[in-house]
C-alpha cells in the first residue's frame, strides 16, 4: 500500500460532532476501492469522552468491514493515554 492509497477523514471531538458524519463515512468508505488506508483526524479531540471512544470504535469497525486500513492521526497525549488504559491502542493504531 502506498502514501496515495491513504484517504483522510477529520474526525471532530464529540461535542461537535456532526450528525451526519456516520454517514460522510461511509460514502468516503464506498468512493474508494479497498485495502486503502483511512486516516482519522483526531487533533481537535483534545479531551476525548466515552463518546469520542465510541465513535473512533465504530468508524474503524465500519471502515475494516469495508476492507480497509485504520490509522489515527494527530493523537493527543489525553487521547492516547485514554487508549492506551482501555486497551483500544491495539485495535486504533497511530499511523
Amino acid at each position: 500500500m502506498h502514501t496515495e492509497d491513504t484517504v483522510e477523514f477529520d474526525v471532530p471531538p464529540q461535542h461537535a460532532a456532526r450528525p451526519s458524519l456516520e454517514e460522510q463515512f461511509t460514502a468516503l468508505l464506498d468512493a474508494h476501492r479497498p485495502p486503502a488506508r483511512i486516516a482519522l483526524l483526531v487533533g481537535n479531540v483534545l479531551r476525548p469522552a466515552p463518546g469520542d471512544l465510541q465513535r473512533l470504535c465504530r468508524l474503524g469497525v465500519l471502515a475494516r468491514r469495508a476492507g480497509h486500513q485504520v490509522v489515527l492521526r494527530g493523537v493527543g497525549p489525553r487521547l492516547r493515554l485514554v487508549l492506551d488504559l482501555t486497551g483500544l491502542a491495539d485495535t486504533l493504531h497511530e499511523g
